[in-house]
């Protein structure tokens, strides 16, 4: 087992871990007590918040990370939880105060004071939108009312999702799995294996989908409840705002997406009759390998192939990828407890990330590893902003990560001659495309129907019903309608947060512009490495249109993004070649 290494954030939760907490309410109680001061200058004052901010910032980056880690790799561990509590209940301490600085921001000229003041200059995109979000704020009191609410209710209903579905016991032929385990076998070469793996997951589902359900109906509902008291429209004018994406943007996205449906369904129905299916492909079969490039994968191999892929791009993202597998930050292969899926969680206040994988060998999971990298690459350059400076909008989240992923897929293409092994990693390749594409619009669209319905209780049987019409409308013809995922709300854990609505379509902005990024490196590689690099910094600091311009691409029109899903039919078209062969 590889095991990621914490110890320089801390070493539990001891004495440092205390003392560091001790020090965060301290910090939390003096901003709280500036915040309400009166008698200062309006820059003294704003400067006063920021450089306290800052200091918040770092401090509760490590202790959240810390324990929300810990809890990610044993979600039963009996200590984090506590501690993510005690955390929540001092940044709690700031909501009224968040709201009266808030409120002040609404009655100064910020652009005249940031002539006037560095700091305010350096963060007035950040007031700016702080300044905006006045008009949406309930009262000192009723916003700390749900504070404290939303921990007993979507938090809790968030955190009821992770453990159900990390415990879950599935009932694979003779033995018992995890449901992380059985979903890998998605990826095997065996059909019996993907059919029975797929039935056996969907079998589970009926010990925790009463529960899981209200889980998500009661999150939903929650959202839909405080965005009618706060003003907003929709969820999805929240994200957006919060995103810092024009729905423009959005739309011309999905728009172009739309379009290129009949495109995915030619290559999954020719998946399909090359795996001996005449109705479409089934879903268990979404995953399944081609070809004859039948090879599993030891992390020392997925180790291997990333750094030659990331050192032919440049030295400095060789260079970190070998830190991080040096330095294990990397938390590899599936384990009972541990969350499914993967993320990467950077630490830019110690210049370092760490990643949670469920590596089980295929080359889907090299992938995984690659994508999961350009994440932490991407924290390693944004370390070189200011504290507040070091998150960026959900759209722009996938901008490295993508890139990086499309390295190592080129990389191996470009060692392969034999039509079979082609086959097999363009395909490959096009599994992941055919995901965040077209398996995103039904997330989408699903989500977006689930709000709809969300002003009341929404059952399991309403869920699993919009699911299969989703997913019918994103696939079209290309999948097997009979044979469908009901399900995938219960697995995907981003429709559990009331924070993080429609974390879907960041991920199709992610791989379509960084389609467009990857072009613009093979015309110009090293003019592009500098401005790559510049736009990863500017990705926490401006709007999404803004930050895309810098690399003169307007992603307000349908071109762009018509011209990037361009790039996915050649491959398309080339795999069903191939398929033919």
């Amino acid at each position: 087992m590889h095991s990621w290494n914490l110890n320089d954030l801390y070493l539990g939760f001891d004495e440092r871990y205390q003392e560091d907490l001790k020090r965060f309410d301290e910090v939390m109680d003096d901003y709280t007590s500036w915040i309400n001061t009166q008698d200062v200058d309006p820059i003294t004052y704003i400067e006063g918040v920021l450089k306290k901010e800052e200091i918040l910032s770092s401090l509760s980056r490590s202790l959240y990370s810390f324990a929300s880690l810990t809890m990610s790799t044993d979600v039963t561990h009996p200590e984090a939880p506590v501690y993510l509590a005690k955390l929540a209940k001092i940044s709690r301490k700031s909501t009224a105060e968040d709201v009266k600085f808030t409120r002040f921001l609404e009655t100064v000229d910020l652009d005249d004071l940031a002539t006037k003041s560095e700091l305010i200059k350096h963060y007035l995109y950040q007031l700016k939108l702080t300044q905006e979000e006045g008009s949406h704020l309930l009262s000192e009191k009723e916003e700390l009312l749900y504070a404290k609410l939303r921990e007993l209710s979507s938090q809790s209903w968030g955190q009821l999702q992770g453990i159900t579905t990390a415990n879950l016991p599935v009932h694979y032929r003779d033995q018992e799995i995890t449901l992380s385990e059985v979903r890998n076998l998605a990826y095997e070469t065996d059909p019996k294996v993907r059919k029975d793996a797929y039935e056996a997951e969907l079998k589970s589902f009926n010990l925790i989908e009463d529960t899981v359900s209200m889980a998500l109906s009661n999150i939903k509902r929650e959202v839909n409840l405080m965005n009618e008291l706060k003003g907003y429209r929709s969820a999805l004018e929240r994200t957006l705002i919060t995103s810092k994406m024009t729905e423009e943007t959005l739309n011309a996205m999905i728009s172009a997406m739309r379009d290129f449906r009949p495109s995915f369904a030619a290559y999954l129905k020719a998946k399909g009759k090359y795996l001996g299916h005449d109705k479409g492909l089934p879903f268990y079969d979404l995953f399944a390998p081609v070809g004859k490039l039948e090879k599993t994968y030891t992390y020392e191999d997925a180790q291997t192939i990333i750094k030659d892929a990331f050192y032919g791009y440049s030295k400095r993202l060789g260079d970190f990828a070998t830190k991080a597998f040096q330095n294990e930050w990397i938390d590899v292969e599936p384990k009972k407890g541990k969350r499914g899926g993967a993320f990467c969680s950077n630490q830019p206040q110690l210049k370092q990330s760490r990643i949670l994988t469920n590596f089980t060998g295929s080359l889907s999971d090299v992938l995984t590893l690659a994508h999961e990298l350009g994440h932490g690459y991407h924290g390693e350059v944004i370390s070189e902003n200011t504290p507040l400076h070091w998150s960026y909008p959900m759209p722009l989240a996938e901008t490295a990560s993508i890139f990086c992923e499309t390295i190592v897929n080129n990389h191996l293409l470009k060692t392969i001659t034999d039509p079979k092994e082609r086959l097999s990693v363009l395909e490959n390749s096009l599994q992941g495309d055919t995901q965040v594409i077209i398996d995103i619009l039904s997330r989408f669209i699903f989500e977006t129907h689930l709000f709809e319905k969300a002003s009341g209780p929404v059952s399991k049987h309403v869920m699993k019903d919009m699911m299969l019409a989703a997913q019918k409308e994103a696939y079209q013809d290309g999948l097997n309608h009979n044979i469908l995922h009901p399900y995938m709300w219960l697995v995907k854990g981003h429709y559990y947060s009331a924070g993080l609505n429609f974390y879907n379509f960041p991920y199709a902005f992610g791989l379509l512009f960084g389609k467009g990024l990857y072009a613009q490196y093979l015309k110009n590689p090293e003019g592009f490495k500098k401005n790559y690099d510049d736009l990863l910094l500017l990705t926490t600091k401006t709007s999404v249109e803004e930050c895309t311009k810098s690399m003169k691409i307007d992603v307000t029109k349908k071109d762009f993004w018509i011209d990037s899903l361009n790039q996915v039919k050649k491959d398309i078209d080339e795999v069903i070649h191939l398929f033919s062969l």
